[in-house]
Formats: structure tokens, C-alpha cells, sequence
């Protein structure tokens, strides 16, 4: 079985939400708080009712217990056996793929489907049953699934801690793995006996005075004493049951080992389970290097079906770029949260071509993990950003991780504006920051401004290195020049300089003390044609280095164009 559609109502931080599941991978991605586990919670309580522990007004949306919460879940690839009448055949529902809809009856054409649904309302009681518009137009009690029936389903799900699984017991993947479980039940018994044997077997002095007491006092007390009182094992006390056997290596329990290496194990425990057929991950990265991610990854998506079972469908959350990066666009889906509206887009779907969407995802994996994203032209303008970032820290503003924002690197003035709208597609708020020697893709360009793209860009036809060369002061130019050259050599930016001076039959210079009389237009420009040219930023870091001297040196209240779109962009951030 896979599930088809998933529709939430009132749980949670989600008010509303409709989604179509992808047939095997859907790796859900966002910042926090955008209902992703939230959405895995959901999945889990309506497929698999034994998991359910008593709700509470927060697992209403807003504590609002007067609106019920709602869950239904619509399956398909139903074993043979539901199809029957006198099992679900009477709630029968049709799924048409190529809507991505379900409709009440299964006519022809479409795959036969049985929704599910659980619902709690204000007395906190969850009430599981199978939905269809018929029975709830007829007024009848909906049926619900059968004790072996929810077993078909196989939902199992993976915390960030797995060490439960490790073990046998009941809800443990072990207890569903070969034929383990026959036969130990007598053997638990055998043990407690013998371990209630072995401790009455050792020296009870050491219990006299206080058993000695306790009869006294129950003497006392009217409290019929029919013997001697000792000290031995509590018949319930030592009742070892399943979940006291684990898994070794050696004398080592394999719940010691660390976590991603217990997550590991049982990943691949849950897969080897033969009925399979939904397996859920939360944070699938966490306790994991990337090279291990990369391998339960490719495990996950490769996995030979068992028994002629269709390959298992896989649902997991990440706040990593190593996963964003490993999978493909079409594995990915988009979780965005807004006055309680929760949508999930497929990544892939909002663009033209699949090979774009990998591309951006892999160029840029961050920032599918924010809220807010800046696309800087280049690497520069990213760079500038993040040391921006760190000297608005130090003076007491809030960090850009603080507001959900993150800048990442557009790859260019025609790249950068279709990044822009893709993610604008994805329901991201997102800012340009271009320079303007160049004009961009203008196609692309309108496009993501017309979907909601903000766009901030230096005045006067220059590349950000001269914008930024016109306007420092003297000092902050000094400043970027001597970056500059404790980057690369002084001899370099120097020859760079009298070669573009030269050219422009300007003074060349003897060195780079940079004298206040050399403070004059031409110069100036002249330094930012170089830097341009010769790529003195064009790096990440060294745009850090060169936003932490923009931040130094502007003052406040500075009203030249570049300030001012420093302005802006804080404006925006803070917005």
C-alpha cells in the first residue's frame, strides 16, 4: 500500500492542509516550525492507532478545541483481500492519477482507494473509521479497520533516538523480523525464576534489621503477619519481558552505540521487514556524517522490493544541505506555513525543466532551508552579506539566522533572477541583489519580480566593486586595498592598479599608502575597474572580509548610494 493524499484539519500549527505524496521518496524540507513533523505526527496517529497516547488541547490548531481535529489518508495498492464486500469493498473510493484527486466512487479507470480518517474532538478521545461520503450521506456509523488489518499497513517510524528498536519489544522492528519470536515467552519465564532463585540463594543478613523492624511495626499495627518476612525479588519486579533482550556485540549493548549508527541499523532493520510498505525518518541526517547520509540515502531510494511488495514509500524531514544535495529535485518536497495554511510543493514541479531544480537545489542547498533568502549576483555580493551579518551582530541587531534569512550565491546576472523565481514559486520571500554594469536575463527577471521577488540594485550602470569604490570613504577605501592585497600580494593588486591607471592615462602609483590627494573621482573608479577585473572579492570569504570593512567604515546616516542600498537591505531583512 502507498499513501495517495493527505488531509489535515486542526492539528497542531496546521489549520488546513491538502497534499499528493509522491510514490516513493518524499523528503519534506523548511525552516523550522513549518509543520513538517508535524505532518509525519499526523501520518502516523491515523495509519497506526497503537502509537496514539493521549491528546491534549495543544494538538489542537491555536488550543482551539471547539474545531475537531480531522486526518484522513487516502491508500492504494490495497491488498486483494480489502476489495471483498464484506470487508472494505462497500467503502471503496477511486484515485485518479492523473488529477491527483479522489473521488467518492470507484468508477473505471481509476485505482481502487480507502481513505482512513481519525478525528479528536473537545473530550481529547481519538475515533479511527474509514471514510467515504456515502456512509457519512447515509448517516451510518462509518466502520472502522479491522485489528489484523492496521498490521497490513506497516507504518513504522524512526525518531532521532532509536534505541527502542534494539530490542524485542512489542512495537520493536525486531519482533517483526524471521521468526524470533516464537517460543521466548517460556524462556523469559525460565529466567525470572532463576534469577528469583539465585537471589534468595545469597546472604540475607544484610536485610535483617529491616525486615526485622517492618514486622514488628506491622505487628503493631494490627497487620496479620502469617510468616517470617525476608527480602526476595517481587515476582513483577523481575517479570522480564521482550524489551529486556537486545541486541549485543559481545558483551556490548547495541543501544550504546552512537546514534547514527543505532539509526543506521534499524533503517535497515525496517527495510529487511518483508510486509513493508511506509517507513517514516525523522531528521534522517541526525548523528550521521555525510558520507553516511549519503549511504542510508542510497540505501533508502534502492532497496530491492521483497516477495513481489512494491518498494516501500519513504517519508522523511531534514534540515540538511548534505541530504538536499544527495537526493534528486523530484524526491524533494517544499513545507511552507502561513496563517495556518500548510502547502507542500514538489520541488521539481516549479520549474520548467527537472535539470534545473537539481541544479539549484546542489548550487544553493541553504537556502531551501530558509525562510528568507537574499540571491546575491555572485559570490561577492553573498560574501558582503554574511560579514554584514556579523558586524550587525556585534552591534546588537538581529543575526540573519535570527530573522530566517539566509544569502546565497546566484551564479550570475542570468542565473540569479531565475533562482529567484523558483524559489518565489516555492512560496519563499526572496530579495536580489544585483549590481548593474550588466543588465540581467529580463525575461527572468520580470518573471520573478511580477511572483513577488524584491530587487535591490547599485545606481549608475556599475559592477558592485565600483559602486562601492566610488562611495567608501577615503579610509574604508585604504582599507579594501590593503584586504585586497593581504589576500593576494601586494606587488599584484599593485601592478593590477597602474595597469588599469595606465590604460585610462591616469597617475600611476608608486605604492599603496593611497595619499589623500589620490581621493578624487577617476581614482576612484579606477580601483573599482580593477578590483572587478582582477577578482579581488570574488570569493565568499573574501566578500565576508569586505562587508565586515562596508560595515566599518560607512557612517551613519551615510547617504550615498551604496549606503543607502545597505539600508534597504536591512530594511528588508527586518521587515
Amino acid at each position: 500500500m502507498r499513501i495517495v493524499s493527505v488531509d489535515i484539519e486542526h492539528f497542531r500549527g496546521i489549520e488546513s492542509l491538502h497534499w499528493s505524496p509522491a510514490p516513493g521518496m518524499n523528503c519534506l524540507i523548511g525552516p523550522g516550525d513549518s509543520t513538517k513533523t508535524s505532518i509525519l505526527d499526523a501520518i502516523e496517529l491515523c495509519l497506526n492507532p497503537k502509537t496514539y497516547t493521549l491528546a491534549d488541547d495543544c494538538d489542537f490548531y491555536n488550543l482551539d478545541t471547539s474545531q475537531p481535529v480531522n486526518i484522513m489518508v487516502t491508500l492504494v495498492d490495497l491488498p486483494t483481500e480489502f476489495l471483498s464486500e464484506d470487508r472494505y469493498g462497500m467503502q471503496l473510493r477511486g484515485w485518479n492519477a492523473e488529477t491527483l484527486s479522489v473521488e467518492d466512487e470507484p468508477n473505471e479507470g481509476l485505482d481502487y482507494a480507502l481513505t482512513l480518517r481519525v478525528t479528536i474532538d473537545a473530550s481529547l478521545e481519538a475515533r479511527w473509521s474509514v471514510y467515504n461520503d456515502r456512509v457519512i450521506a447515509a448517516e451510518k456509523d462509518p466502520p472502522t479497520l479491522r485489528y489484523k488489518d492496521w498490521k497490513l499497513l506497516s507504518v513504522t517510524r524512526l525518531g532521532p533516538y532509536a534505541e527502542r528498536h534494539l530490542a524485542w519489544g512489542r512495537s520493536s522492528v525486531l519482533t517483526q523480523v524471521g521468526e524470533a519470536t516464537s517460543g521466548y515467552s517460556l524462556q523469559l519465564a525460565d529466567a525470572g525464576r532463576a534469577a528469583r532463585k539465585a537471589f534468595g540463594d545469597t546472604n540475607q543478613n544484610i536485610f535483617k534489621s529491616v525486615t526485622d523492624r517492618v514486622k514488628v511495626l506491622s505487628k503493631q499495627f494490627s497487620v496479620p503477619v502469617r510468616g517470617a518476612y525476608t527480602a526476595a525479588l517481587d515476582v513483577d519486579g523481575v517479570n522480564i519481558t521482550a524489551g529486556g533482550i537486545s541486541l549485543h556485540d559481545g558483551g556490548l549493548p547495541l543501544r550504546m552505540l552512537g546514534t547514527g549508527s543505532s539509526r543506521l541499523i534499524v533503517s535497515a532493520l525496517q527495510h529487511e521487514v518483508g510486509h513493508q510498505h511506509i517507513s517514516m525518518i525523522d531528521e534522517v541526517e541526525f548523528g550521521l556524517e555525510p558520507h553516511r547520509i549519503a549511504r542510508l540515502l542510497k540505501f533508502l531510494k534502492t532497496s530491492p522490493a521483497a516477495d513481489g511488495v512494491n518498494q516501500a514509500q519513504i517519508f522523511i524531514t531534514t534540515h540538511s544541505p548534505v541530504v538536499i544535495c544527495e537526493l534528486k529535485a523530484e524526491d524533494i518536497f517544499s513545507v511552507r506555513s502561513s496563517a495556518g495554511v500548510t502547502h507542500v510543493k514538489s520541488i521539481s514541479a516549479a520549474v520548467l525543466k527537472l535539470d534545473t531544480a537539481q541544479r539549484h537545489l546542489r548550487g544553493a542547498p541553504e537556502a531551501f532551508l530558509a525562510r528568507r533568502i537574499v540571491v546575491g549576483e555572485g559570490r561577492t555580493e553573498q560574501g558582503i552579506v554574511r560579514g554584514l551579518d556579523s558586524c550587525w551582530v556585534e552591534r546588537g541587531k538581529d543575526s540573519l539566522a535570527a530573522q530566517g534569512v539566509v544569502a546565497v550565491n546566484g551564479s550570475g546576472k542570468d542565473s540569479a533572477p531565475v533562482i529567484a523565481e523558483h524559489l518565489c514559486d516555492l512560496g519563499y520571500e526572496v530579495l536580489l541583489l544585483l549590481d548593474s554594469d550588466e543588465p540581467p536575463n529580463a525575461a527572468a527577471m520580470a518573471r520573478a519580480l511580477a511572483k513577488g521577488a524584491s530587487c535591490l540594485q547599485w545606481p549608475g550602470q556599475y559592477s558592485t566593486e565600483e559602486r562601492l569604490f566610488i562611495d567608501l570613504p577615503w579610509d574604508g577605501v585604504k582599507a579594501a586595498v590593503q584586504y585586497a592585497s593581504e589576500c593576494a600580494s601586494t606587488d599584484s593588486i599593485l601592478s593590477g592598479i597602474n595597469k588599469t591607471l595606465k590604460a585610462l592615462e591616469i597617475d600611476q602609483v608608486g605604492d599603496l599608502a593611497l595619499p589623500p590627494a589620490r581621493d578624487e573621482p577617476s581614482f576612484r573608479l579606477a580601483l573599482g575597474k580593477t578590483a572587478k577585473r582582477e577578482s579581488w572579492f570574488k570569493d565568499i570569504t573574501r566578500g565576508e572580509g569586505l562587508g565586515e570593512i562596508i560595515a566599518k567604515h560607512f557612517p551613519p546616516n551615510d547617504t550615498t548610494p551604496f549606503a543607502n542600498i545597505i539600508s534597504d537591505l536591512r530594511k528588508w531583512i527586518d521587515a
